[in-house]
């Protein structure tokens, strides 16, 4: 039987009057989800002692000690559909090896991984609810705050190939996209092939980005000031030692400690853009020259797209 108008009224003016400071309490001392505390508060009235003990029953507020406990370790899983049209690669994240080593945490990250191929709302499951209250359980179970750190989907394309990487610890793994404009029929084999190698590339060196033009112009600047920064007090050493030392000191003159600058630079690209990179298969070719020469070899033009790269604890 329905609440008499003016009991749902009351109703609705408690919701209302549930503020975002009590959400945020509640959450803290249970380690309950927001929507989760939202429930909570307005069953309890803005009660948050009585929220609290709501939530220990439905089984919510198990992690409360754990709250605020640093989540550094994890699993890495990667996934492909039966048509081997789509690729998915997934980072849960705990508290401790023991747990990520636990086949209920993997079975997990692998189910999930599965299910990113086929369902569209799971495409990105650290933003989705559905995901996150699947891993809940999973948490509850395990004892320990638990997270969906990140996720991807890649779709191969009619003239692109897609392939994966994971390192045998399953806490590192990178996913790679390469196009092709020529006969991908034939080629099909050798790019994918090329995209598990620079996704083991990106595992083994971890560039941020995947050319130079993606790095933001403000970062770049700034590698340039400290490095500016550095040769100025080493030529400031250098003049200091040999005064002390009555020996001679012949100071660089502007255009080579320009040309200095941009060596360093350089370097901070070759580090930290994959397509820059030393292949680490063999270090006199860097990553660009082996796809220009497997383009080569197939009789087209191959381009890395695009790469994600997923090393448990690290950005």
């Amino acid at each position: 039987m329905p609440a008499p108008l003016f009991l749902r009224h009351k109703e609705n003016t408690n919701m209302a009057a549930i503020t975002s400071e009590q959400v945020m309490t509640l959450r803290s001392q249970t380690g309950a989800g927001i929507m989760d505390c939202k429930g909570a508060l307005n069953e309890a009235g803005g009660d948050i002692a009585k929220a609290v003990e709501l939530l220990r029953k439905k089984g919510l507020a198990g992690l409360a000690k754990r709250a605020g406990r640093a989540m550094k370790e994890g699993v890495v899983a990667a996934k492909t559909s039966a048509d081997g049209k789509n690729y998915s690669l997934l980072e849960i994240n705990c508290e401790t090896d023991f747990v990520a080593k636990n086949p209920d945490v993997n079975s997990f990250a692998a189910a999930l991984a599965g299910d990113m191929l086929s369902d569209a709302t799971l495409a990105n499951p650290a933003e989705s609810d559905a995901a996150k209250a699947r891993l809940q359980a999973v948490a509850m179970k395990m004892g320990e705050n638990m997270q969906i750190r990140r996720g991807v989907v890649y779709k191969a394309e009619a003239n692109t190939a897609v392939n994966y990487y994971v390192h045998s610890d399953n806490r590192k793994a990178a996913i790679v996209e390469v196009s092709f404009d020529g006969n991908m029929a034939a080629a099909k084999a050798e790019l994918e092939t090329l995209a598990k190698e620079l996704a083991m590339q990106s595992v083994a060196m971890s560039p941020k980005y995947l050319k130079r033009e993606e790095v933001p112009a403000d970062l770049v600047a700034k590698e340039r000031e400290i490095y500016k920064a550095k040769m100025e007090k080493d030529e400031e050493t250098a003049k200091a030692i040999a005064a002390e030392t009555s020996k001679p000191f012949k100071a660089k003159v502007p255009e080579v400690i320009a040309k200095m600058l941009d060596g360093r630079v350089n370097k901070f690209f070759q580090e930290n853009c994959l397509l820059e990179q030393a292949f680490i298969r063999d270090s006199k070719l860097s990553v660009t020259q082996v796809v220009k020469n497997l383009g080569t070899k197939l009789g087209g033009n191959v381009t890395v797209k695009r790469f994600s790269c997923f090393l448990v604890g690290i950005e």
